[in-house]
């Protein structure tokens, strides 16, 4: 069999890089590997010996294989299986909005920041400066009648200034003074109910004072001498008294009674005990007087037996009646 003397070229097989169109984007590096390895192959198959391009005359006889199917199987790479294989890569988690904003409102002081600072203090510095120089200038350009007006209005306000503290302190001094004068009053106020309340009647009395014990004689003692035992101890200056267990106060009366005498409303019957509060020097000597009160009770046949006291306790009260008539009057200044 003769051999031709020129030998046809092979034909080359497309690049497989082109006939994969419809793979995704990340596979066409991995097949462009493969499709420059093959052209570098064709070219290697132009310089083979006779006895190769033998070998191509008789493969031309028979049918070209498919270069689709031919190269379809160099297509299946295993790193493009892993890849497809593989589940999809999860997506980073988002940075919370609280976290992004304590990021944006957290402070970072820069040299730019540093120097804005400093030339914002100069600039405002040069500001004043100029302000005053300014101002300094305007009363410069003053003529000597402005300066005068000027300086008699400084003048009249700084007396009405001086005016004003003068009318603060003294509002001040007067209601310091008020409010102590209040305070006083206050306690003359309390001080007075309780000087009313014992003189009335309304409230309990403890102090020094004398105790009188006086008995019937042979007849009952009248109320008219029983009177009279207070009228003396009015008179010597006794505060507060009272008579078995009543107290006396300046409606007190006695009346005499089929069972005894009636004091207040109440019939008493001897013996008559009697309590009052004062100096007990001035009590004793007044109702030991000769012909006093305590010489109109012997001189009847009655007992009497006067007893000092450090300490009298005095505890009965009474219960003040409105008055009907008598109102009071405000008080003239």
């Amino acid at each position: 069999m003769t051999t031709p003397s020129s030998t046809p070229p092979t034909p080359q097989s497309p690049p497989e890089c082109e006939t994969v169109t419809d793979a995704p984007d990340q596979l066409h590096d991995e097949v462009a590997i493969p499709s420059a390895q093959a052209a570098a192959g064709s070219a290697s198959d132009q310089e083979t010996t006779p006895s190769d391009q033998t070998t191509a005359t008789f493969a031309d006889d028979h049918t070209e294989p498919d270069p689709l199917n031919s190269k379809a199987p160099e297509l299946e790479d295993p790193e493009r299986e892993d890849a497809s294989e593989s589940p999809p890569t999860a997506p980073a988690p988002p940075v919370s909005q609280k976290r992004a904003l304590i990021r944006l409102l957290q402070p970072r002081a820069t040299r730019a920041q540093f120097l804005s600072a400093a030339l914002l203090g100069l600039l405002g510095f040069a500001l004043v400066v100029q302000l005053q120089v300014q101002q300094q200038d305007e009363l410069a350009t003053l003529r000597e009648s402005d300066l005068v007006n000027l300086l008699d209005d400084v003048t009249r306000r700084n007396s009405d200034l001086e005016d004003d503290i003068v009318r603060l302190r003294a509002l001040e001094s007067e209601l310091r003074s008020g409010s102590s004068s209040q305070r006083a009053a206050i306690e003359a106020a309390r001080e007075n109910v309780t000087t009313q309340g014992i003189l009335a009647g309304r409230l309990p009395a403890q102090g020094p004072g004398v105790t009188i014990l006086l008995t019937d004689g042979d007849e009952r003692l009248p109320a008219a001498t029983l009177f009279n035992v207070l009228e003396e101890l009015r008179n010597a200056g006794a505060e507060v008294i009272e008579i078995n267990g009543i107290r006396l106060v300046t409606d007190s009366y006695f009346i005499d009674d089929t069972q005894g005498v009636e004091v207040d409303g109440t019939v008493i019957t001897e013996p008559y005990i009697w309590k009052a509060i004062g100096a007990p020097d001035t009590l004793v000597p007044a109702l030991e007087i000769p012909g006093g009160a305590m010489a109109s009770v012997r001189s009847r046949g009655g007992q009497a037996t006067i007893t000092e006291a450090e300490s009298v306790l005095i505890e009965a009260v009474v219960e003040p009646e409105i008055p009907e008539y008598a109102q009071a009057t405000p008080k003239n200044d």
